[in-house]
């Protein structure tokens, strides 16, 4: 991120803070100006309140955050100690294992005793997972249509089956409309290829993901909402994003040219890749 403000690849944080500061303020006088009586009085308490509460909620999370790096020090040394005692093949399968086949082996080796060998365990486990990332979740369970007598369709992405032509549907969480590059990424192991004004199409996002924010056009995911990480800080940045397609990570490929509409909650595919 440092390289990338330093060398002017990115505009300025702080400038873009204040353009969006200005658009919020703006919104929010003619808001007040429009209103009157009891809807006046209502928007000032709702708009106070989610300018209040809704950063909260970004903080909590990485707050959340700050001790796995510690955590994930700690879990590595206790598989390189599994390792050690043969119920491991390398120190990293240890994220493999169940909370209670860990405790065990980590209370024999406490008491000196044989570790049971896991190893074997993990091959499976990782089959499946491979099997279960491959598959699309329902947008809601139970699967509905109505909710309190309110019609969802056009509040829910399209069903994962009814994405087969070129425009992708999902949940539109930031307004905008971009059409540039798609840059897929799977994982922080591939965050070296994003490149400036680029379209992020990921399954999800989390805090580690923000850096690339900066250099994002727009931004598309397969899982999330209005209250999901990816759809609070494209907001921040001033950004599209459609999210809650269900697909995009799969239907679409790196350089392929796409158009994001944050408004609609559509993710058209222009050309191949």
């Amino acid at each position: 991120m440092y390289k990338m403000f330093l060398g002017g690849q990115v505009g300025s944080p702080y400038a873009r803070q204040r353009a969006i500061a200005e658009r919020r303020e703006q919104a929010t006088q003619a808001m007040l100006q429009r209103l009157k009586g009891l809807r006046l009085k209502l928007f000032r308490k709702l708009v106070t309140w989610a300018q209040k509460c809704a950063p909260l909620r970004e903080d909590g999370i990485a707050d959340l955050g700050l001790g796995y790096p510690l955590l994930r020090r700690m879990l590595l040394e206790l598989g390189r100690r599994f390792v050690q005692a043969g119920a491991i093949e390398r120190a990293d399968d240890i994220f493999w294992l169940f909370q209670a086949e860990a405790e065990q082996a980590a209370a024999a080796l406490d008491q000196g005793q044989p570790v049971e060998c896991l190893a074997e365990r993990i091959p499976q486990r990782k089959t499946v997972w491979r099997a279960e990332k491959r598959l699309t979740p329902p947008t809601m369970l139970p699967p509905r249509t109505r909710w309190l007598g309110i019609r969802l369709e056009g509040m829910l992405p399209a069903h994962a089956g009814d994405q087969a032509g070129d425009t992708i549907k999902g949940t539109g969480t930031s307004p905008g409309r971009v059409t540039a590059p798609a840059r897929v990424l799977h994982g922080s192991e591939d965050f070296d290829q994003m490149k400036p004004g680029e379209v992020l199409v990921a399954a999800i996002t989390t805090p580690a993901w923000t850096p690339l924010f900066a250099m994002a056009s727009a931004v598309v995911t397969d899982v999330g909402g209005p209250l999901s990480h990816g759809s609070i800080v494209a907001r921040e940045y001033g950004i599209p994003a459609v999210l809650g397609t269900g697909v995009a990570n799969r239907r679409i490929q790196s350089g392929q040219l796409i158009t994001v509409d944050g408004g609609r909650g559509l993710v058209e595919i222009l050309e191949t890749a």
